[in-house]
C-alpha cells in the first residue's frame, strides 16, 4: 500500500500543471525560458523598431571615436558597403534599428534570435536599394545594404561578446542554417576597414540615438 501511495503522489507531482513564461506544461509543450533580452549602452534593454548606434568597443586613443560609416562607390551603379573609420570625438556615424524575423508582442530585441538590421531610410535615396544589411554573393562575405528582410542573408543574431561587460555583443551571420560566422571587419588595400564575416568578432555596444530619425514599427 506505501509503494502504491508513494507512485501516485510522485504521479500527481510530475503532472502538475504550471507554466513558465505563459506555456504550460499540461500541453506537452517544452518549457523553455526565452533568450535574454539585449541592453544598450546605458543598460537598458534594446527595443524593436528604435533607433541605436552601432558603436564598435575597441581601444582608441584619447578624444577619438569609431563608427559605422557608408561607403558608396560609383561606377555606372550605386552600391554600397560599411567602412569602420576612427573619427574625432562627435561622430556618431549611421543609426539602425532591429526588428525579428518572425514577429512577436514582445518589444525587446533578445539573444540569439534570427534579425533583421536596417539602417537609416536615407541611405535608401543614395543608393537607390533598401538600407537592409546582408551579406554579400557566395564569395563575397563583406557586409552590404540592400538585402530583403525575408532573405537569410539579411539575418543576424546578437550575441554576447564578453562575459565581463554585459552590454558588449557581437553581430552573428544567419545566412548559413548550419554555421553562424561572427562579423568581424577587414583591412584592404586602401586602408579602408570593412564590415566582413569572420573568424574574429567585433565587439559592439548600442547606443540610443538622443535625436534623429523617429521609430517606425
Amino acid at each position: 500500500m506505501e509503494a502504491i501511495a508513494l507512485l501516485t503522489l510522485m504521479f500527481s507531482i510530475l503532472f502538475l500543471p504550471f507554466t513558465t513564461n505563459g506555456v504550460s506544461a499540461r500541453h506537452g509543450i517544452s518549457i523553455i525560458d526565452q533568450p535574454p533580452a539585449v541592453l544598450d549602452s546605458s543598460g537598458n534593454i534594446l527595443l524593436k523598431g528604435e533607433y541605436y548606434y552601432l558603436k564598435p568597443a575597441i581601444p582608441l586613443f584619447r578624444l577619438y571615436t569609431a563608427a559605422i560609416v557608408p561607403g558608396v562607390y560609383r561606377n555606372n551603379t550605386c552600391w554600397l558597403q560599411l567602412a569602420i573609420e576612427v573619427f574625432t570625438y562627435g561622430i556618431t556615424g549611421v543609426p539602425v534599428k532591429f526588428s525579428p524575423v518572425e514577429p512577436t508582442e514582445d518589444e525587446s530585441i533578445r539573444e540569439s534570435t534570427d534579425l533583421n538590421i536596417k539602417f537609416s531610410e536615407e541611405l535608401s535615396s543614395i543608393c537607390g536599394g533598401t538600407s537592409v544589411l546582408k551579406v554579400g554573393a557566395i564569395g563575397d562575405e563583406f557586409l552590404s545594404l540592400g538585402g530583403a528582410e525575408e532573405d537569410r542573408i539579411s539575418w543576424f543574431k546578437i550575441e554576447k561578446a564578453s562575459e565581463i561587460s554585459n552590454n558588449v555583443y557581437k553581430l552573428v551571420s544567419s545566412s548559413d542554417p548550419q554555421v553562424g560566422r561572427d562579423v568581424g571587419n577587414s583591412t584592404r588595400f586602401d586602408g579602408t576597414k570593412r564590415l566582413v564575416l569572420s573568424d574574429v568578432a567585433l565587439p559592439f555596444s548600442f547606443e540610443p540615438l538622443r535625436n534623429g530619425p523617429s521609430a517606425s514599427k
